[in-house]
């Protein structure tokens, strides 16, 4: 069974005046009040931990996106709780201006659900051959990473493949296995113009995910949840290692919070940063900082609306 088969879903009430003290010698009312003492990272620094904690990517790379038409399918599932699914990743991605495919596309968000999630990772790897690592480097976090695909025991796992392409043209920018075997003269050779120590002529490309639910672990989470989680990790690079306990994000639904009900503002904010942010700079750190920089924005936007919380 190849890799083409198997990618074949207030209101404000008004509060009570404090107690008045005695007059004093001016005459005026001194009300007493507890004193207040705000305690919080500053921001900037909320916003790196974020990106630092969520994030993993390839070595050698930067953070990716997805800049063609996502095509969502999910095999395994009950037609209407699976359109439920593709329905909610479909919004989210509309939402952060990301083309959706018609019906009929070829899919590059592949999801499963299944009662044994190890046993299908395992076949899966098994039998797609290059579509988990499709080229040495570059494209996947590895052969670890990929051990801990196919053993991971979790409700939910995933596998994000990347490509390196030409930022003009959106051309791949790399050869994939298999293809000097067939043609020693298609080594792929990217001529470099227009670049600088800030920006490269290259940028990377989401090019599939491949997402398994193992329904005997999801537990009683609801299904909007669930659809949550699986577009985060669908949409942008999640580290499936990623010890996010400390973070206010939908990644901690299966830790037994029981307020995570869905994308948190933060993974919104995070998910509008990294499609906003240029995705030219010349090294991972300074893609990082860029997507930082807009996250910080977004909340700052946030804070100023009413919608975040001070002091974060």
């Amino acid at each position: 069974m190849g890799f083409a088969s198997v990618i074949a879903a207030a209101l404000l009430a008004a509060q009570p005046a404090p107690d008045s003290g005695p007059p004093d010698e001016t005459g005026l009312t001194v009300s007493e009040v507890e004193s207040v003492t705000v305690y919080g990272r500053a921001l900037e620094e909320a916003a790196e931990a974020f990106v630092d904690q969520v994030t993993e990517v390839p070595r050698g790379t930067r953070l990716a996106r997805w800049n063609r038409p996502v095509c969502i399918s999910i095999s395994n599932m009950q037609p209407r709780y699976a359109q439920y699914i593709i329905d909610q990743i479909a919004l989210t991605a509309l939402e952060l201006d990301i083309e959706v495919g018609e019906p009929g596309c070829s899919p590059n968000v592949i999801i499963f659900a299944t009662s044994n999630g190890d046993a299908l990772a395992q076949r899966l790897v098994s039998e797609t051959g290059y579509g988990f690592r499709p080229a040495d480097q570059h494209t996947d976090l590895g052969r670890q990473a990929l051990r801990d695909f196919q053993e991971a025991g979790t409700p939910v796992r995933w596998w994000n493949v990347v490509m390196p392409v030409t930022l003009d043209t959106g051309d791949r920018a790399i050869t994939l296995r298999g293809e000097t075997q067939l043609n020693p003269e298609f080594p792929l050779a990217v001529r470099v113009r227009d670049s600088s120590r800030m920006r490269s002529n290259i940028r990377y490309d989401m090019a599939w995910t491949i997402v398994i639910m193992d329904m005997t672990k999801v537990g009683d989470v609801s299904l909007a949840a669930l659809a949550d989680y699986v577009g985060m990790v669908s949409l942008a690079q999640v580290d499936p290692q990623a010890d996010v306990s400390g973070q206010e994000t939908v990644l901690n639904l299966f830790s037994g919070d029981q307020t995570v009900s869905g994308l948190t503002s933060w993974d919104r904010d995070y998910l509008t940063a990294l499609y906003r942010a240029p995705n030219d700079r010349a090294d991972g750190d300074r893609q990082q900082d860029s997507v930082e920089h807009f996250l910080v924005r977004e909340r700052r936007q946030a804070q100023e609306a009413g919608e975040a919380p001070q002091g974060e």
